[in-house]
């Protein structure tokens, strides 16, 4: 099991895509999340000690790993630009993930994210 803590990357998140602005919800999701979970299928997110959060930085995050699998419908992002597919990414490493988000600070983060992977992993279903 491995701790990735979002302090580790920044104290201030930012938008959800690296060419908006630094401390993206992309940059994130590709350079920690996603490039831990190749050596660590089991990751623990800590979501406590920022400064608050947008909900398009969580999406991209936790929506964004769900769409990164390949079997997921989705292809390319609103702008066009085409989603970055990870053959090694399980459902089961999702599941990890969800059930074992920490967010002491404020709890309705973990639900709010919750609601980013379900309405992903209904895609990924086919519902």
């Amino acid at each position: 099991m491995f701790d990735l803590k979002v302090t580790d990357f920044t104290k201030y998140p930012g938008p959800r895509y690296i060419y908006l602005g630094a401390n993206s919800g992309e940059e994130f999701r590709e350079q920690h999340l996603i490039k831990n979970l190749k050596s660590n299928p089991e990751i623990v997110v800590n979501l406590d000690g920022v400064l608050g959060y947008g909900s398009s930085f969580l999406e991209e995050i936790f929506g964004g790993v769900v769409r990164a699998m390949p079997a997921h419908p989705d292809t390319e992002h609103p702008n066009g630009e085409p989603i970055i597919k990870h053959d090694f990414i399980t459902l089961e490493m999702i599941n990890f993930i969800r059930d074992n988000l920490i967010s002491n600070d404020d709890p309705s983060v973990i639900v709010e994210v919750e609601g980013y992977i379900s309405r992903q992993t209904k895609k990924l279903e086919g519902n």
